[in-house]
């Protein structure tokens, strides 16, 4: 492990202390506001990454994905190849099988594991999980989160050692304050850069997955919430309106009118009577105005706003930003064949680039090429497709006719155990279907050429024709049990 003094040598972008004299706390820079309290926006309000869950849109659109990338079954499987043909296998025996579909680490499932990183990519624009191996066989046994807003890239500008080994300048390593056991930061470990260099730890890329949103260097993604901040902001400000609206008892502002000065005292006890008389519970009584106080009313109502029309708008343009179709998020407008082509695209166009971010980051970082055996992670995505019953029933009557389907097929897609016995495993063909290739089929061994044989058509006998069909048949029937054996 390199040493903090090895570490400042070696890394980039280094920040000066917090307590710079050139940036008072008192008044702080805009880019220390950034940090903290997220990025201003023209609404006047700061948008960050957690702000931004506060707009129902953004927490709809990352639970319906993460939720979506979390729900699929994640297995493991081994390349096979059968007659020429690349096909795949199983491999519930593998050792990563149960940590990628069951329980990266002791803490989680792998549903809350996925979930969170994919939250995060979507939120931050980056998902990190440090890659935990055993020390003396290193071997891989678990996966921890790490939090995206402490975790980044950076490149070694001097040769630098780490775990014992000397990596050239330009290698490319992920530098966190996340401890990998139970230690905790100390809570003035960011007063000096010493103090928090020596709660940093560096973690070779091998040991890290990773996977960036979308990126302008293809090493760090950019943050969702950074970029549209505007249109988030605005969600913001139109929902705190509509609260403090409603928490005022839709009574919009306005102005008392006095006709002569008064003196600050009556002023005072004009202004609370009149929060009492009109206040809370006592909202849309009849007002008594005397001495000639005249109430004006100021602010804009609702509908002069177009308030309903603008927090339309804003959710379908969140929804936009995300890939997520408006009816998943609230909008209604839309007939069942537009919803259901929709949802098509958003499992093409939405969650199929992230699963297949996932599956080729597992594959890079998960199972070497050096490894024994072609072994790769992939999600099971059947259930994204699966339509109604009328339509599953007809898809696998014709499958079990043409022969790709068997009944344990049927009943796998089914969710159903399978039937014991070579009856489950038996595929069906069509006794009126020859193959095209086989030539001896259509015309056997031994027979006239084909201007005889049209000759001699009408003198082929009702017997003999279904002794051939018999023949036909058996000889499909064999080829069937031969193909099952295999």
């Amino acid at each position: 492990m390199a040493s903090p003094t090895q570490i400042r040598g070696a890394l980039r972008e280094l920040r000066s202390s917090l307590e710079n004299p050139q940036t008072p706390l008192s008044f702080p820079a805009e880019w220390l506001l950034d940090i903290f309290n997220g990025g201003r926006t023209d609404s006047g309000l700061r948008v960050s990454e957690m702000t931004a869950l506060q707009v129902t849109t953004v927490l709809a659109c990352c639970n319906i994905i993460g939720n979506g990338i979390a729900g699929l079954p994640l297995n493991v499987y081994e390349q096979t190849k059968v007659d020429g043909r690349y096909g795949k296998s199983l491999a519930k025996k593998h050792e990563l099988f149960d940590l990628l579909h069951d329980e990266p680490n002791e803490e989680m499932t792998s549903f809350t594991f996925r979930k969170t990183l994919q939250v995060h990519a979507l939120l931050w624009g980056n998902m990190y999980a440090e890659i935990q191996r055993d020390k003396f066989t290193n071997q891989i046994v678990a996966l921890w989160p790490r939090n995206p807003a402490r975790t980044r890239p950076v490149r070694i500008t001097a040769p630098t050692k780490i775990e014992g080994t000397v990596h050239p300048t330009g290698t490319l390593v992920y530098e966190t304050n996340e401890t990998m056991g139970d230690s905790q930061m100390a809570p003035d470990a960011s007063e000096t850069i010493d103090n928090r260099l020596a709660i940093r730890r560096i973690i070779l890329s091998e040991d890290m997955f990773h996977i960036p949103g979308m990126s302008l260097d293809g090493r760090l993604g950019q943050s969702v919430v950074w970029l549209a901040r505007q249109t988030i902001g605005l969600a913001l400000a139109t929902e705190k309106y509509g609260a403090k609206f409603f928490g005022n008892s839709a009574r919009p502002a306005g102005v008392l009118e006095i006709p002569a000065a008064m003196e600050p005292k009556a002023l005072e006890n004009l202004k609370r009577s009149w929060a009492e008389a009109h206040g809370g519970e006592n909202t849309h009584k009849t007002a008594v105005l005397e001495m000639g106080v005249k109430f004006t009313k100021l602010a804009v109502t609702p509908e002069e706003g177009q308030y309903l029309q603008t927090r339309q708008y804003v959710r379908t343009d969140i929804a936009t930003v995300f890939n997520v179709p408006a009816h998943m998020v609230g909008e209604k407008e839309a007939s069942k064949s537009s919803v259901e082509q929709s949802s098509i695209e958003f499992t093409l166009y939405c969650l199929g680039p992230w699963i297949t971010s996932w599956e080729q980051e597992l594959k890079r970082k998960l199972f070497p090429k050096k490894a024994a055996g072609h072994f790769f992670a992939k999600f099971d995505v059947r259930r994204l497709f699966y339509p109604d019953a009328a339509s599953r029933s007809k898809f696998y009557a014709t499958g079990r006719q043409w022969g790709f389907l068997n009944g344990n097929d049927i009943r796998e897609l089914e969710d159903m155990d399978p039937i014991p016995g070579p009856a489950g495993s038996a595929y069906w063909m069509p006794v009126n279907m020859l193959d095209a290739g086989d030539i001896d089929q259509i015309t056997p061994p031994g027979a006239p050429d084909e201007e005889s044989d049209e000759n001699r058509q009408d003198e082929i006998s009702e017997n003999e024709s279904l002794v051939k069909a018999r023949q036909l048949v058996a000889q499909f029937l064999r080829r069937g049990e031969t193909e099952n054996g295999n």
